[in-house]
């Protein structure tokens, strides 16, 4: 009886340790599992970060000869646009020849532009903060891009509330500057281009400028690229406007938000870019106007 009891008792003990060793291997396996996961993410992760170094390193070298170049250009650019604009001048009495000359300080203001973009790229701005009034610099904006828009785009602005912050005047017109034209373009010749600002109140207190066009919209799958630096569906330009936007404005503390129904999405009612620049305010800093 005793020496069953103690096969019993062996039996259940051996049987136990069977029990204890599957679940620790079970464990141990889910474990190993576990880490391969883990080690094949980190491999992924490497990966990805050795090419967006090797990405960096090559837009840094590309900003940098950019700059150079901006440099060298910009100088007769400069004498250019002078020259253009007092002949201008000079031929007041034929009305042909004026309009040569204005289509030449046309191309240099375009070309001007693309060389600040160009060098704006190759540095990360780095705001020089003061009391300004959106207003005003899209009131500037707009008159530049008034000299570059077709007759039959319409510019409607709305201008809500107060719009005095603290930031840097001249880099966010230069934001505002590279959205207005976008939004130009992808209108053509005839369309509408909105403009508004509002003072947005949930939390925090935010200044929110709108951009709205009803040109004929972006794809999703370009949506997710259009702030990447070159990347651009124009037969024209750098690719480099809205990478500028996006750094000026995540300079700034804000942020920028975009939605776009593109004239194949099968809507009927709405077609267009919508582009929401959202800056941080500080009550605290006595701003009333």
């Amino acid at each position: 009886m005793n020496t069953e009891l103690i096969e019993l008792n062996e039996e259940i003990l051996l049987n136990d340790a069977f029990a204890h060793f599957k679940v620790a291997s079970t464990s141990l396996e889910l474990r190993y599992k576990s880490l391969e996961d883990q080690v094949e993410k980190l491999n992924q992760e490497l990966s990805e970060k050795s090419k967006f170094m090797e990405r960096t390193r090559r837009l840094v070298a590309m900003g940098e000869m950019g700059a150079k170049i901006a440099h060298e250009i910009r100088n007769p650019l400069a004498s250019i646009g002078i020259f253009s604009s007092l002949l201008e001048r000079e031929l007041d009495g034929d009305d042909k020849k004026k309009e040569l000359a204005g289509h030449i300080s046309k191309g240099v203001k375009t070309l001007d532009n693309l060389l600040t973009n160009m060098l704006l790229f190759a540095r990360s701005p780095e705001p020089t903060r003061s009391r300004m009034d959106i207003k005003s610099v899209l009131e500037g904006t707009l008159l530049l891009i008034d000299a570059q828009k077709g007759d039959n785009v319409v510019i409607e602005k709305n201008y809500s509330g107060r719009t005095v912050i603290k930031g840097d005047e001249s880099l966010l017109a230069q934001a505002f500057f590279n959205l207005l034209i976008n939004a130009v373009d992808a209108v053509g010749g005839d369309g509408l281009v909105k403009v508004s600002t509002c003072m947005h109140r949930n939390g925090s207190t935010n200044m929110k400028v709108t951009i709205e066009d009803t040109g004929i919209g972006i794809t999703q799958e370009h949506v997710d690229r259009i702030f990447d630096p070159f990347f651009t569906t124009k037969d024209h330009g750098t690719g480099l406007g809205l990478a500028i936007v996006e750094s000026i404005i995540k300079a700034h503390g804000g942020h920028l938000e975009v939605e776009s129904y593109p004239a194949t999405s099968g809507r009927l009612v709405r077609q267009g870019t919508i582009f929401t620049v959202i800056l941080p305010v500080d009550e605290t800093e006595g701003l009333d106007e």
